[in-house]
């Protein structure tokens, strides 16, 4: 399949852009891990004329799919992680070429600890499970508690996430599982919530609880990664330069609501600029 991947690329000829291939096994026969194929390539190109290319292929008695990726997109999407079972694949797959060591860089990259890579995606992490936090906040203190149980349950999850991150691993698509080795305190909450006969209110006002001493109050250790962007200069930073950060792509609506949060905490500093457009909010560290 090696020589089949490299000699023959969707729009092209030659193997020269072929820099490297990853092969992904289920555990199981019709695994959802790989969408129920028996096997997964993952074939990073050098300039490729598309993001990506997927094309579902029977070879030997074989049910395949092979996924076609530019370089770069590639690596914004290890970068990103937003797509979880992608950096599962790249990080506990077969490496069956790889030409620049582009992979085993990647996955060293990945396990360095602690790394700017790591930080990085705590602090996204954070603001995800933030966001969540304050919504089903707002939604006990409306007396809405089945909005306020929905968004408990997305903010527990990145919590979990964040804890596994934390230790230098990457989450899985079964989280709880996951995370029930790496912190079971954590899993304790999410059990109490889901399982306990408690009046509903009651359960969320505990987790709400929990939440407050355990991660809001860590709110300067998880935001690390970009309080080192903003103090990496000392001019203050507006926040559309902020947001367009080539470090936070993608991610750019979650960060506005830390953003305000930090400044309420007096870890960044509010710096008022005369505009065109009246007095502009700017961000420095305090």
């Amino acid at each position: 399949m090696k020589n089949i991947l490299m000699s023959t690329l969707p729009g092209k000829e030659g193997s020269e852009s072929v820099k490297s291939i990853v092969r992904v096994v289920p555990h199981s026969k019709q695994s959802v891990f790989t969408d129920g194929f028996d096997e997964l390539y993952v074939v990073v190109v050098d300039g490729f004329h598309n993001e990506i290319i997927i094309k579902n292929i029977l070879y030997k008695q074989s049910n395949i799919q092979v996924r076609w990726m530019d370089k770069d997109y590639f690596v914004h999407i290890i970068q990103q992680r937003s797509q979880r079972r992608f950096v599962q694949w790249v990080l506990q797959g077969e490496i069956v070429y790889d030409h620049d060591c582009l992979i085993k860089s990647i996955r060293e990259k990945f396990h360095a600890h602690p790394s700017d890579f790591q930080k990085r995606k705590i602090c996204i992490e954070f603001t995800y499970f933030l966001r969540q936090y304050l919504e089903a906040k707002e939604y006990v203190e409306s007396g809405h508690f089945l909005d306020a149980y929905g968004s408990m349950i997305r903010a527990l999850h990145h919590w979990a996430r964040l804890s596994i991150i934390q230790e230098g691993q990457i989450p899985e698509t079964i989280v709880w599982k996951q995370v029930q080795s790496i912190d079971y305190a954590i899993y304790k909450l999410y059990e109490e919530l889901v399982t306990t006969s408690d009046p509903l209110e009651k359960r969320l006002e505990l987790l709400l609880l929990a939440s407050e001493f355990s991660m809001v109050s860590k709110i300067k250790e998880y935001s690390e990664f970009l309080l080192m962007i903003i103090e990496s200069r000392s001019e203050a930073w507006s926040v559309n330069e902020i947001l367009n950060h080539p470090d936070f792509q993608g991610e750019q609506t979650a960060l506005i609501l830390l953003l305000e949060k930090l400044v309420k905490r007096s870890l960044l500093k509010e710096v008022q600029v005369l505009t065109e457009y009246g007095i502009e909010r700017k961000y420095s560290i305090s």
